[in-house]
């Protein structure tokens, strides 16, 4: 396996950085994209990265606006620039088109706010891939608290605040993540129920960081698009959806949001919808006690019917 420091260039002409990990395989099975959650680095990947690259897989992973390789100055940490999530959406498309010309399938995996990318993902260019991962995510359960609030944030978010810390806003948003675990050691127990992966967590400096008013502006604009019935309906029946997370994860309503999030793409027709909830873990299930049984579930969901999904991206290639 060949880790490389990696950029491109999106499709609004931003350079975002990011690895790349390559497979030994002469002949990879596939690409697959890693899309990370908020307030961490692609390199907390490595690890996932290179189980899917050792079982025969070329693996991207970069870094969203504001984070990891994309900042120097800790400064400017959370600071992204206006319509950021739908531009990451956007960007994402220009990857994927970039690796389908490999003629190799291309998918996708998406963890916590990379997962709801995913979700606008599948709606806005539901052509171009086949098959995702879902994970640490919510669904339309949420959507009156999405509603409400980006609503908000447009009351309190100005030209002048927008790039300071949104400490109202991460209290809001976050703090009941945190308190939904009893007798914490660190407010970001939430995020594993091992110890050693939370205080790497805390004590890496571009990770837990409070972002800009902005940023959660524009997140909270994009999660209150996710759930509206004209995009939902543009998503391809034949689409594969696999659906992951922990039992106790407050960002999925402790997997309430991922069964309701399951039960609409069913509703919708969508024929190929998996669910896996993995009982007593927290939010990053890479990251805690089921992470084996949760990487290999994974690789199986990607790895089944590998050459079926090549002859359908051959087909909308052509």
């Amino acid at each position: 396996m060949e880790k490389i420091k990696t950029s491109y260039i999106g499709a609004s002409g931003d350079t975002l950085l990011g690895f790349t990990y390559k497979t030994d395989l002469k002949e990879p099975l596939g690409n697959i994209i890693i899309v990370t959650g908020m307030a961490e680095c692609a390199y907390r990947y490595d690890d996932f990265a290179t189980f899917l690259t050792n079982n025969g897989y070329d693996v991207y992973c970069f870094d969203h606006y504001g984070q990891g390789e994309n900042v120097t100055d800790l400064n400017q940490l959370g600071v992204v620039p206006k319509s950021f999530f739908s531009r990451s959406v956007k960007n994402l498309d220009k990857l994927v088109t970039t690796l389908r010309t490999s003629c190799l399938p291309t998918y996708i995996f998406g963890h916590s706010m990379g997962s709801f990318i995913v979700q606008d993902y599948i709606q806005r260019y539901t052509h171009h891939v086949n098959k995702v991962v879902i994970c640490g995510s919510n669904g339309p359960n949420a959507k009156f608290l999405y509603w409400f609030g980006y609503h908000f944030a447009r009351l309190l978010v100005n030209k002048k605040n927008r790039d300071k810390q949104g400490v109202f806003l991460n209290k809001l948003v976050m703090e009941p993540y945190s308190k939904s675990i009893k007798n914490r050691q660190s407010n970001n127990d939430w995020l594993s129920n091992i110890p050693e992966v939370v205080r790497a967590y805390d004590m890496d400096p571009k990770c837990g960081y409070i972002p800009s008013n902005g940023f959660f502006l524009e997140l909270l604009k994009g999660n209150n698009r996710l759930y509206k019935k004209k995009f939902l309906k543009k998503i391809r029946p034949d689409m594969n959806i696999l659906i992951v997370g922990g039992s106790l994860d407050p960002v999925g309503a402790k997997s309430r949001g991922l069964k309701s999030l399951a039960k609409l793409y069913i509703r919708l027709g969508v024929e190929h919808v998996e669910t896996k909830i993995y009982p007593g873990a927290r939010h990053e299930i890479l990251n805690d006690t089921c992470s084996k049984e949760a990487y290999n579930d994974i690789l199986d969901f990607l790895k089944a019917d590998d050459g079926i999904a090549e002859i359908i991206q051959e087909k909308v290639k052509k």
